[in-house]
């Protein structure tokens, strides 16, 4: 398999992303459009959020059939907290993309992003999906990848290629996201695309299986988004049957690795992230054990303002893996910053910290946790909290 983190085309799918005006940055792309020469299978995971936006609502409804033609995306407002005004915003601006194509309204799923509570015009919206039709190319992810950024520095994007059955197939993804990610799910807007024959429940069972060591082992503050979306749709267009056994397989692996590559990109990415640290516990009783620590630890403030100032305080790690309520042996616990062991058999080894800290100036490290009492283990990717995150947060809406 060739996994790389940059676009390539896709047969069947044309991209577009273009400036229709939806935010207030004047010139800045916030629209985009995935459009399939012909309906593709198709699968989506959504938010788990209790709050669900207008465009979810209605995305949810039309995946059940299991095919999709087109996505429709727009950053700039989230269409959430909407009422029906927002169903029917949603539904309006699949219509207008449908017409622009030739399909049936039922087979366009909306996605949107942004700020809660306000609908976006809808006017802006039809001129920019006339715009984003005529611009259609298999050459534009990266437009699309655009389109949907938010507080996102650039684009991320990644693809792989391989042989299954022996035809050449290619999967490329895209995905948006700097915070308020913990998605448990998805993370915030993702589109992965393959020209590989796949049916639509063998796509819902890819998914299943991308999600736990990717779209949802991370965390950048341990907010869930109202409007987190993840859809695969597959054109065939490379040819040969459906895929089914060791092929789809290593359909699953190569979807996975592409997943995971764009959720490792979206943690890099945190707002104001100085730091990518993958969080690991070992040696638990079971895997579900595990994540929790693992979690805790990922999402405690504490731990990942210490990660930014390069602090290796063994107190915050111990007291956000405590709080999970799963059981500790002190005398057992291992921790290893960074590689370097700083605390085991309930002694804290003062002399290692300073190497610690010194290796955790590095843009990129880990944190290991070894409970010595049983095989489970769990990893979660998180970031750093720094002055920025704050300062961009606070800033968000003015």
């Amino acid at each position: 398999m060739d996994l790389t983190l940059e676009p390539r085309v896709v047969g069947g799918f044309r991209f577009a992303g273009v400036a229709a005006g939806l935010r207030k940055e004047p010139g800045r792309k916030d629209l985009g459009v995935i459009v399939a020469d012909r309906a593709a299978a198709a699968a989506g995971v959504f938010t788990t959020n209790r709050v669900k936006a207008a465009p979810v609502v209605v995305a949810q409804e039309r995946i059940r059939r299991g095919r999709l033609q087109a996505v429709a995306a727009n950053s700039g407002s989230a269409n959430c907290f909407t009422g029906k005004a927002g169903i029917k915003l949603a539904q309006n601006s699949c219509a207008a993309l449908a017409a622009e194509i030739g399909c049936a309204p039922g087979l366009v799923a909306p996605c949107s992003t942004g700020v809660i509570g306000h609908l976006y015009d809808l006017e802006k919206y039809r001129a920019g999906i006339r715009e984003a039709a005529a611009a259609l190319s298999p050459n534009r992810l990266e437009d699309f990848a655009r389109a949907i950024m938010t507080t996102d520095t650039h684009p991320k994007m990644a693809s792989a290629r391989l042989k299954l059955g022996g035809a050449a197939v290619t999967i490329a993804g895209c995905a948006k996201g700097a915070g308020m990610i913990e998605p448990k799910m998805a993370t915030m807007l993702a589109f992965v695309v393959t020209d590989a024959a796949v049916r639509p429940p063998e796509l819902r069972r890819t998914l299943r299986r991308a999600l736990p060591a990717s779209f949802n082992a991370i965390t950048v503050d341990g907010d869930m988004s109202t409007n987190d979306t993840l859809l695969l749709m597959a054109s065939g267009a490379a040819g040969g049957r459906p895929l089914g056994g060791r092929d789809l397989a290593a359909f699953d692996e190569a979807v996975a690795a592409v997943a995971g590559a764009l959720a490792r990109e979206l943690v890099r990415d945190g707002e104001g992230a100085t730091k990518l640290v993958t969080i690991e516990v070992r040696g638990a009783r079971s895997a579900a054990d595990a994540d929790r620590i693992a979690r805790q630890i990922a999402n405690s403030p504490l731990v990942k303002t210490a990660f930014f100032g390069c602090d290796p305080n063994f107190g915050r790690i111990v007291m956000a893996a405590g709080k999970a309520g799963v059981a500790i042996d002190l005398e057992r616990l291992e921790v290893r910053m960074a590689g370097i062991r700083i605390a085991s058999r309930g002694a804290l080894h003062t002399e290692a910290l300073a190497a610690a800290a010194a290796k955790m100036k590095e843009p990129e490290f880990g944190l290991t946790i070894d409970l010595k009492l049983g095989k489970a283990r769990a990893s979660i990717m998180t970031c750093d909290f720094s002055y920025d995150y704050v300062k961009i947060n606070a800033e968000y809406t003015t």
